[in-house]
């Protein structure tokens, strides 16, 4: 408990320093300090240390697969990225010129453009929510050190492409380097990002306490800070200056979390509660699915089993109702199937069951319904059907069901009595609907089997 008062008290002020850095530099003065090689040493350095990090945030990641922190590493990368574009694009340097801007106000916007940009990457890398993947398992095999490589290399291409058309540019900076209304709301969209990211991570943080959690806290209320201090400074006050030191504490912070996490038996995927609530909640309806499919099919043969037909044919009868429409029902019943079972066995008819199932699907619309309702019964719902097509259906049926099939070396061939009865014309619900079917069926057991016939 005392580690735990300790390192909150550390990282409350932590947050709390830069507002009395701040109000130090505005009453002594917030004079303008131009060290434009220095900014371009600065924060090349930083640039390195997030490129650090990434692969630092990479490693974690292949160790625990946790894919949000493979997101992060994303994250880190960028800020490498972008930051040292920012770098490479101060105007002024005395060293080189990266991209020769023939506007003044064009070199000032992509140069400021770069570092908001950076601090917007990052936000919304650590916005990613960590049950992004898990429904798309077919996408996770890219997350990988081919992919982190790639984008190492091609995210510098297209920055450099985008910075090299002035006409793609954005104005950033007004004329007195004040921020543009479009500047100001990427800053305030950043804010909002890392706000909503800060709350998450400050209530896991209280859920169950550890430093990797932490360290995001601190880190991402330092990058709202750096975001404040820039919307309110320009370009080259100590305020400013100030600014890049906090968003380089941010990311050094956030990064000695993952840091802890893959030194530590203190894993981030275990304590970032709201994490583990999503994968627990995509577990429970994964678990629920499966459970439907258990509670409404047979479990033999994959198709509706009886009370699930029975709430399907209740629901399409109200469908027909409304949209005075006509279907069928078809009962099936298998000849000499118990001899199968007798003399071959009750694996040989198993097996007999799903052959003849699936040959009842195949001959079937995929919007038609079958369900097995007993041992050797079957019913269908046929939609949209005609008399003449019925007894089309009805006769394939007789005849692919009566082809012998060899199981297991055993010789099998049975029969098939199908009766027949039509909505509404027969029956207006499933039980008048079924009666029907089945006292049709019997008709045609009655007459010798193996054939099928409609109510008289």
């Amino acid at each position: 408990m005392k580690t735990k008062k300790r390192f909150n008290t550390i990282a409350l002020c932590v947050i709390l320093l830069p507002l009395f850095v701040y109000i130090y530099l505005v009453n002594v003065g917030n004079e303008h300090s131009h060290h434009i090689d220095f900014h371009l040493f600065y924060v090349l350095g930083s640039s390195l240390i997030a490129f650090l990090l990434g692969i630092a945030a990479f490693l974690e990641f292949k160790r625990d697969k946790v894919d949000k922190i493979f997101f992060i590493a994303l994250g880190f990368i960028g800020v490498g990225v972008f930051y040292s574009f920012h770098a490479l694009l101060t105007p002024g340097l005395s060293l080189f010129t990266l991209i020769d801007f023939s506007d003044p106000l064009k070199e000032t916007s992509a140069f400021v453009m770069a570092g908001d940009v950076s601090r917007l990457w990052l936000a919304f890398m650590i916005f990613i929510p960590d049950s992004l993947l898990n429904k798309r398992h077919h996408l996770k095999k890219y997350l990988n050190g081919y992919t982190l490589l790639a984008f190492a290399i091609v995210l510098p291409l297209l920055t450099y492409l985008w910075f090299s058309t002035p006409s793609l540019i954005p104005n950033f900076k007004n004329s007195d380097l004040s921020d543009t209304t479009f500047a100001t709301l990427i800053k305030i969209a950043t804010l909002l990002i890392i706000g909503v990211n800060t709350l998450k991570y400050y209530y896991s943080y209280k859920a169950k306490s550890n430093l990797t959690i932490l360290s995001f806290v601190v880190g991402l209320v330092l990058i709202m800070e750096t975001v404040i201090l820039f919307l309110i400074s320009k370009p080259w006050t100590s305020v400013w200056w100030l600014a890049h030191n906090l968003f380089l504490a941010s990311y050094v912070i956030i990064g000695c979390g993952v840091l802890y996490s893959l030194l530590s038996s203190e894993k981030y995927g275990f304590f970032d509660v709201f994490g583990q609530i999503e994968q627990y909640m995509t577990l429970l309806e994964e678990k629920n699915k499966e459970l439907d499919i258990i509670a409404n099919l047979d479990f033999l043969t994959g198709l509706s089993n009886r009370r699930h037909f029975l709430t399907l044919a209740e629901e399409h009868i109200k469908t027909a109702e409304s949209n005075n429409a006509s279907f069928a029902f078809m009962f099936i019943d298998l000849d000499y199937f118990k001899e199968v079972n007798d003399e071959f066995g009750h694996k040989t008819g198993d097996e007999l069951l799903k052959i003849l199932s699936s040959k009842i699907t195949g001959l079937i619309k995929s919007t038609d319904i079958a369900s097995r309702v007993g041992g050797d019964e079957f019913v269908l719902l046929l939609k949209d059907v005609e008399q003449a097509q019925l007894e089309n259906i009805a006769k394939r049926l007789v005849e692919r069901l009566n082809e012998p099939v060899v199981i297991h070396g055993h010789h099998c061939q049975i029969g098939v009595s199908i009766g027949v009865s039509l909505y509404p014309k027969d029956g207006t619900s499933v039980d008048e609907l079924f009666a029907k079917s089945d006292e049709a069926m019997y008709h045609v057991k009655q007459s010798g089997r193996n054939g099928y016939s409609f109510i008289a």
